[in-house]
This record gives structure tokens, sequence and C-alpha cells, in this order.
């Protein structure tokens, strides 16, 4: 019975904790395919564009892959 009450308890605080957007950064360039965790990333260096902040959903979403550099 004990157990019951903190599986409950554990999952009642679980989904009440808000979610954490993982955010990203990425050259807003059209020839851009990677993004980074880091704003001051290595991969990012060379890049004559806007930098932008977006979650790590977007980024996948519209194709982007891990830089390299943050492996």
């Amino acid at each position: 019975m004990k157990l019951l009450i903190v599986v409950i308890l554990s999952t009642l605080l679980y989904q009440a904790e808000p979610s954490k957007k993982k955010e990203v950064y990425i050259c807003n360039s059209p020839n851009g395919k990677r993004f980074h965790y880091k704003e001051n990333c290595e991969g990012l260096q060379n890049c004559t564009h806007k930098i932008e902040k977006i979650t790590l959903k977007e980024a996948r979403k519209a194709g982007k892959k891990r830089c390299g550099y943050e492996r």
C-alpha cells in the first residue's frame, strides 16, 4: 500500500514540474545544416548570418544535425 502511495505521489509531482525545453543555436543561413548547444561553439565562428536560438525539437524538424565539435 505504501508503495502505491509513493508511486502516485511521484507521478503527480513529475507531472506538476514544468517541462524544460532544450534550446540550441543555429546559423540562420540557407546552407546551415547543424545545431549547436553552445552559442560560442567553434562551429558557429564562420556564420555570416544571424545566430538564432530555437528549440531542439524545431532544429530536428528542420533537418538539422548536431555539430561535430560538440560530440
